[in-house]
């Protein structure tokens, strides 16, 4: 793409200098891998207390969703390394990811999977204002958990697509 050469030209030191140093390969797919590993295993940790949490009291429901909210911020956390290091692969070779669909979807399924943890914690604050959370606000933490579990899974089925483009 025509469009891309200047940008191409541009990052060529970098893709040059990544496409030659397995350390800078390895430790690069680490952070990202780490990044995943990490916001995933926390976000998937909290899907399931929500989940287990479905049949309890309105007031153990409040409990879990205190203790679901104190996890975001480590996720955003794990997800900026995730995101950083898949900038730097990308960098390294443009042409191939932003001419790929592969890329494209995986790149819309980590926006609504941060889209998902925003309407997430709004439905928390929202139900956080309650003494006890309602059952429509727990039916869309619920849903939430769901999606969320969903889309992580889906990250890492197309990031595996991914290294096979």
């Amino acid at each position: 793409m025509e469009m891309l050469d200047p940008l191409v030209e541009l990052l060529k030191p970098w893709a040059k200098f990544y496409s030659k140093s397995t350390p800078a390969q390895n430790l690069i797919l680490f952070a990202h891998l780490a990044g995943l590993l990490g916001g995933g295993g926390l976000a998937i940790a909290a899907d399931r207390a929500i989940w287990k949490a479905r049949t309890a009291a309105a007031d153990a429901r409040a409990l879990v969703l205190a203790d679901v909210a104190s996890v975001h911020r480590p996720v955003v956390i794990w997800l900026v390394f995730a995101v950083l290091s898949g900038a730097l692969m990308t960098a390294a070779d443009l042409e191939t990811y932003l001419t790929s669909p592969v890329w494209w979807v995986k790149i819309g399924v980590v926006v609504l999977l941060l889209a998902n943890g925003a309407w997430l914690r709004s439905i928390e604050r929202a139900a956080m204002r309650t003494p006890s959370v309602p059952p429509a606000a727990w039916a869309k933490v619920t849903l939430s958990s769901r999606l969320s579990l969903t889309l992580w899974f889906v990250v890492v089925l197309i990031g595996v697509a991914l290294g096979n483009i």
